[in-house]
């Protein structure tokens, strides 16, 4: 019956999940990518070649100008590609007036001697990147010519083969050879391309040179050779140290410093007939990150150099300061002689064409016949693509641009001269820059359908959750979820899914997916109504006994994390919102506590004294160290662009930590100081509790593990970080390994052997100890005397076993798992997030023990003990998230610490793109993903604290018992039983003992978390749905979604792991118990 519960968890978060899937299908559009490929005859100088340039020709080709779109001129020149990742605009410029340069300043000084020697042959230019700044998708665009799309983003870990148009491809048709050597990125998007590849791994961000030294061992070759027309070479040394150390680190120096020798040594070594470009796929911001649409992520820098042939001039047409990115595509198609790609919405730049003479053909034709082909290839993507997609089109903006490219391709046949020729590009230029613009806003335009359908599906099982569940009691859950009832449900949905993927396409879905999502969501629907009639006399009852405005506080504090959503200012500030909510939720559970304590107080004449030793006043004290401890992390916190007063963005003179910064050995050390403090502590309340005692697998685990696992922390924390150059990356590595390796081994042992008990054998009462020193004659007589005055009560007490950790055997398993699940995260975090991991554990422990002795004082029986006040639920679920953002991350794209995917594999262990993904997921959820896991702590601390401080039940009750001369432990039970109806003294055993009950509120305090979880990913969902033509859209409201609805993917499985976790820990217990009990019973 408990193992249904946990299908009933799966099936609720597959219909949250799916309705939040089927609303970024809807509201993140991607672009339809064409499979058409532009072809075109090549032209040639050659008389043996079949289409030869000659007078006749080119007069045949102005008659009707307008049919030469199938041509393609001659090659112009060989090129050489720079690509040098994350080579931002102000690396390339010269500064002469400043006498200490920033270390990313007047490094590039190659470039302005060949601007200075050669100003007709050099251009240097500001090379404008679209958004998202990720290498992937840059790539993309440098060789499709076309934009990207906000959801490609998800594929930077996994390079898809690029099987749309693009100039790679059309290079290699042409039968011109290409040679790669860097970035095998390159070679994953472009497969079997290269006439020789010399690629290497690209996102090992702590290795800055050995991409870069194997490219520089095979350029020189590289360039003596005369068997290739491209030669592509990528960089990744500028990349990997602004993520490692920053732009003002003294490495970006040294870097660029390389990049300029090799630029020097290429410009020396290449022949007259060819062009060399050096180029940035995009910049970084001031802490070495990329991935949005900032200035610093956008702007990117263009070099282009030709040591024979001068550059088309200011005359051309062409923007001489910028160069869209996409606009390179066209260009290097008119340099090589070959077709533009289909899907291309790039303009030639001719700034950086040379000026080769074609024979029988004057300047101004040989321009116009590169501009026309790029025009009516444009069009003839952009009209196919609109009649294909009629809907997404504005019919009116569709007629004006048609009725302009009419107009262009009669006046194309008047052009005489090099005046008209410049007024008539300017036209053509501002028409293909609108149909750029009309393409940019139909990318973005949305899927009403799919996201009104995702916010009806993810609303409808938080609703009937709410209905059905929330308002039932545990003990109902039995009766209502059969698991015969369950099975039938998951197979209806089967069949659901099964029809919707078969029959998608009769109900006008444009995808199998969309159709297996609203089947199965109808039908669950359907379910959940079904259930909830059924069930209906119960949960009215229920209801009815539920204050209508209890918990208001709670309630107003629950509307505004929600509300957070809705303002593109409170975005911005998130961080420091949760922050106040979590105070306030620590405040009035003080209040709450302090209120109860007085009450108790002065009915018995408060006194001063009495109250300052008080279990409530540590308490209060206890809270005030939680506040302290919030308002620490404030310290922690990471900046985002749009937060002008924040010191993360300052440059090196500001004070104030930067993440990205080279660190202070201080805040090292104090990384390492908390985190061998947590583990000490850990252990510390562990042996207190008892559960260290003994070798079965778990105890020997906990035992010695958490002291590993924080030496090979802190030493990662302190060798990682290192400045020192002889550290081997193997060395480093293994540490975080023999870390991943103690969590790998702690779930084996908590799938095998999770107890951590040890069962004391009981005396065999036959059996007489006696000293070696003492005489057995006095043992003897002492036995003769029990025998004969028949008291052989304490023979009977010595056949009970003393079991030790019982009291605590739900919560000390728990708290062991999160000990090395924590030191997981400790490894893949920074030195700094680490420590807002930490601190957030510390809170979370303090919320924990007043919300224990809160829960105790106002539950009126097991039911009502077990589960947490819906105050400390909130508080629990704040606290999740803000150590989000206590762990040093934010809600941008260009923030995401890509660093921790390499975590431990560098070396070459496990290079996998999924085991990449999955560690950035720890490390950027890892607040969700632990507090959620150990969720059940919630219900049981109640219980382990009244074990560990009998004391306690005494200080929290109504009634005093100091007259009385009976047995303390019985007295002690005595008063837990009136109080809440059952004895507290037995710790978390009583919890066994109502398993069913117990069991049940563990379900309902998941599915509790389920409701938060899907109620704050809907309102992310619905401020998309109003904001969507909101200005900062893609900037705030898009990025604050996608990282809920990844919040979210994690959080769940999480509750549903910490749910496995309760009934596993329970099923051992079972056994255990039986096993003492079967003696007793043969």
């Amino acid at each position: 019956m408990n193992v249904t519960y946990l299908f009933v968890l799966i099936w609720l978060a597959f219909l949250i999940c799916s309705g939040v899937l089927l609303f970024s299908r809807g509201f993140l559009l991607a672009r339809v990518s064409k499979t058409e490929t532009s072809t075109c005859r090549r032209l040639s100088t050659n008389p043996n070649d079949e289409y030869v340039l000659t007078p006749e020709v080119v007069n045949e080709i102005f008659k009707d100008v307008n049919a030469s779109s199938n041509l393609c001129l001659p090659q112009k020149s060989k090129v050489i590609i720079l690509v040098v990742d994350a080579l931002k605009y102000e690396f390339g410029l010269y500064k002469s007036n400043i006498t200490e340069p920033l270390p990313y300043e007047n490094k590039l000084s190659v470039l302005q001697q060949l601007l200075e020697r050669s100003p007709d042959q050099s251009r240097l230019m500001r090379f404008k990147a679209d958004p998202p700044t990720t290498t992937l998708q840059r790539l993309k665009g440098l060789t499709t010519g076309s934009l990207p799309t906000f959801i490609d983003i998800g594929s930077n870990f996994a390079s898809p083969e690029i099987n749309e148009d693009n100039v790679i491809d059309q290079i290699v048709k042409s039968d011109l050879p290409l040679v790669f050597l860097g970035d095998s990125t390159w070679t994953d998007l472009y497969p079997r391309r290269f006439k020789r590849a010399y690629s290497y791994p690209s996102f090992d961000i702590f290795d800055l040179d050995s991409v870069d030294n194997q490219i520089m061992k095979h350029l020189p070759k590289e360039l003596v050779s005369d068997d290739w027309q491209v030669l592509i070479a990528h960089f990744l040394g500028v990349d990997h140290c602004g993520h490692k150390h920053g732009p003002l680190h003294e490495e970006m120096a040294r870097k660029l410093t390389e990049i300029n020798e090799i630029i020097a040594s290429v410009v020396n070594g290449m022949d007259n007939d060819t062009t060399l470009l050096v180029m940035g796929d995009h910049g970084m911001t001031a802490s070495g990150d990329h991935g949005g649409d900032t200035d610093d992520e956008t702007n990117a820098l263009l070099f282009a150099y030709s040591k024979q042939n001068k550059f088309f001039g200011s005359d051309s047409g062409s923007d001489s300061e910028t160069l869209q990115q996409i606009d390179l595509v066209p260009t290097l198609a008119a340099i090589l002689g070959v077709p533009i790609p289909y899907s291309n919405l790039g303009l030639i730049n001719f700034n950086i064409v040379p000026d080769v003479a074609v024979p029988h053909l004057s300047k101004f034709q040989t321009l116009l016949l590169h501009a026309w082909q790029n025009a009516q290839q444009i069009y003839r993507y952009f009209f196919k693509y609109a009649m294909e997609n009629k809907r997404t089109f504005d019919v009116q903006e569709m007629d004006k641009l048609e009725t302009e490219f009419i107009l262009l391709t009669h006046r194309v046949q008047t052009i005489y001269n090099g005046v008209a020729y410049k007024s008539f590009v300017r036209d053509l230029n501002t028409n293909l820059r609108d149909v750029l613009s009309t393409c940019r806003e139909i990318w973005v335009k949305f899927e009403p359908t799919q996201m009104s359908q995702g916010l009806l599906f993810c609303f409808l099982p938080i609703f009937f959750a709410f209905l059905l569940i929330n308002n039932s009691r545990p003990a109902d859950y039995p009766k209502m979820f059969q698991p015969k009832g369950i099975s039938y449900t998951y197979l209806l949905n089967l069949a659901a899914g099964v029809f919707g993927y078969r029959y998608y396409k009769n109900f006008s879905f444009k995808t199998e997916e969309h159709g297996v999502i609203f089947f199965t969501a109808i039908t669950s629907t359907v379910i959940l109504s079904f259930y909830t009639l059924k069930h209906w006399t119960n949960i009215a009852s229920n209801w009815a006994n539920i204050r209508r405005f209890g918990h208001m506080p709670t309630r107003l504090l629950l509307f505004s994390i929600m509300a957070v959503f809705f303002s593109n200012s409170f975005v911005i500030q998130e961080a420091k919102i949760l922050s106040y909510l979590l105070v306030a939720v620590i405040l009035l559970l003080s209040y709450e506590l302090l209120l109860l304590s007085a009450r108790f107080d002065f009915r018995n004449k408060f006194k001063a004294s009495q109250f300052l030793r008080s279990t409530a006043l540590r308490l209060i004290l206890a809270s005030i160290l939680a506040i302290c401890f919030i308002r620490f992390a404030y310290t922690l916190f990471r900046c985002r662009e749009e937060q002008g007063n924040c010191t993360d963005f300052a440059t090196s003179n500001t004070p104030g930590f930067s993440i990205k910064k080279p660190g202070t050995g201080k805040t090292y050390i104090l990384a390492v100081v908390i985190i061998v403090v947590y583990t000490t502590l850990t252990r510390l309340y562990l042996r207190s509790c008892g559960n260290l005692t003994g070798s079965s697998p778990n105890v020997l685990l906990a035992r010695y593990g958490p002291t590993v696992a924080s030496i090979c922390a802190g030493g990662h924390v302190l060798l990682a970080n290192s400045s020192i150059k002889n550290i081997q990356r193997t060395h480093i590595d293994a540490m975080a390994l023999v870390i991943y390796g103690l969590l790998l081994l702690q779930i084996i042992v908590l799938s095998w052997a999770p107890l951590m008990t040890f069962v004391l054998p009981p005396r065999n009462p036959n059996i007489l100890t006696v000293n070696g020193h003492d005489s057995i004659v006095p043992e003897i007589f002492k036995k003769m005397k029990r025998m004969y005055e028949g008291d052989d009560d304490a023979e009977r007490r010595s056949e009970i076993p003393i079991v030790y950790g019982l009291a605590t055997v739900y919560s000390s398993i728990t708290i062991t798992f999160g000990i090395f699940l924590a030191m997981m995260m400790i490894v893949l975090l920074e030195p700094r997030a680490a420590i807002g991991l930490v601190i957030c554990v510390a809170v979370g422990a303090i919320l924990l023990s007043v919300q224990g002795i809160l829960r105790y004082r106002t539950a009126t029986s097991f039911e009502s003990c077990v589960q947490p006040t819906f105050t400390a639920l909130v508080g629990w679920f704040l606290l999740a998230h803000f150590c989000f953002f206590a762990t040093s991350h934010q809600t941008t794209l260009s923030q995401i610490d890509w660093r921790a995917a390499f975590v431990g594999r560098t070396s070459g262990i496990g290079q996998s793109n999924i085991i990449s993904g999955a560690l950035v997921i720890l490390n950027t959820f890892c607040g969700p993903i632990f507090f959620f896991s150990m969720y059940a702590l919630l219900s049981t601390e109640t219980f382990s604290l009244f074990a560990l401080f009998p004391s306690l039940i005494r200080s929290c009750s109504n009634s005093g018992r100091s007259g009385s001369k009976t047995d303390p432990a019985a007295a002690m039970s005595d008063i837990a039983n009136e109080a809440v109806g059952f004895d507290m003294t037995r710790g978390e055993l009583t919890l066994y003992e109502y398993e069913d009950v117990f069991l049940g509120a563990g379900f309902k305090l998941a599915t509790q978390f389920f409701m938060l979880q899907g109620l704050k990913i809907f309102c992310a969902m619905l401020a998309c749905t109003i904001h969507c033509r909101h200005l900062m859209v893609w900037k705030i409201f898009a990025p604050r979604f996608i990282y809920e609805a990844l919040a979210t993917f994690v959080s769940l499985p999480a509750l549903m792991v910490g749910y496995v976790l309760l009934l596993r820990i329970n099923r051992a217990v079972d056994t255990l118990i039986k096993r003492i009990n079967k003696p007793k019973t043969q």
